[in-house]
């Protein structure tokens, strides 16, 4: 670590790979102007060491700092091959935390992906915090999300299955009332399994099968405590022929969220 704190800067950043080269201070957020700590490269294609041939400033967004959005400026070296019969010419640096054409780096969209999906917190906010629009951080919500929610070894074991309905969107004169309905796992802290979108209230609802194999096996023989004319328990027919008559379906509410359709039913 140096004398001049350029040390301490850099770690806290916490990017490998980079140094900080200087640190402003806006009325609305930082600005960190940052540079790879590589100075020789070699030609990708032939291996002869390249040369510096120009730089460009990539402005992206990043984590935020102490409630202020952060402005990461990397100053980025363009590299030329000395060698005149190379096909590689020149190439831009690149790096596994910031992508090419993005505007927040890796490890920002992660976050806003885990404020987003594991926190429950509003997009909106999110992306005020991060100082983006609505639509990336949506955007990094579905990349950095989709894998963890497909990948068919994060569902495990079932023995209690719920179904949890939250009205999504009014009624209005064009269209009838919408409700998110998703299959939860009672037992590991409503655990969503799937989730579906369903509009009216005598439509029934599709939701898509669940890439485990067999995880309805195991549930017990509880016959649905909902009236089975209901769309909640008619969208469970079709693709859990065996889980739906052999499920609990409970409709969950949360008293911190008013908006929740629960249909009591009496106890089996």
């Amino acid at each position: 670590m140096g004398n001049d704190g350029n040390g301490l800067v850099e770690a806290l950043l916490g990017l490998p790979g980079f140094r900080v080269l200087a640190v402003a201070e806006g009325p609305d957020e930082l600005v960190v102007t940052v540079e790879t700590v590589l100075d020789r490269v070699g030609c990708t294609s032939c291996g002869v060491r390249a040369k510096a041939q120009d730089r460009m400033a990539v402005a992206v967004r990043d984590l935020a700092c102490f409630g202020r959005p952060v402005r990461l400026v990397w100053i980025k070296r363009r590299w030329r091959c000395v060698d005149v019969d190379c096909s590689a010419k020149t190439w831009t640096e690149a790096s596994e935390h910031v992508g090419a054409q993005v505007v927040l780096t890796r490890r920002g969209g992660v976050e806003a992906c885990r404020q987003v999906g594991e926190l429950a917190r509003p997009v909106a906010t999110v992306a005020a915090e991060l100082g983006v629009c609505w639509w990336t951080v949506m955007n990094a919500v579905v990349e950095h999300g989709t894998p963890p929610v497909d990948d068919p070894e994060r569902i495990g074991a079932l023995r209690q299955l719920g179904v949890d309905e939250t009205s999504f969107l009014a009624a209005n004169r064009k269209h009838c009332p919408t409700y998110a309905t998703g299959l939860v796992d009672l037992e590991r802290g409503a655990l969503t399994i799937t989730r579906a979108i369903s509009q009216g209230v005598d439509g029934p609802v599709e939701h898509p099968r669940p890439k485990t194999r067999g995880w309805s096996a195991a549930l017990p023989s509880t016959r649905p405590r909902s009236p089975s004319s209901s769309p909640t328990v008619a969208g469970t027919r079709r693709p859990l022929p065996r889980a739906a008559p052999r499920c609990r379906a409970m409709l969950l509410s949360s008293p911190t969220n008013p908006t929740a359709r629960c249909r009591g039913s009496r106890a089996t």
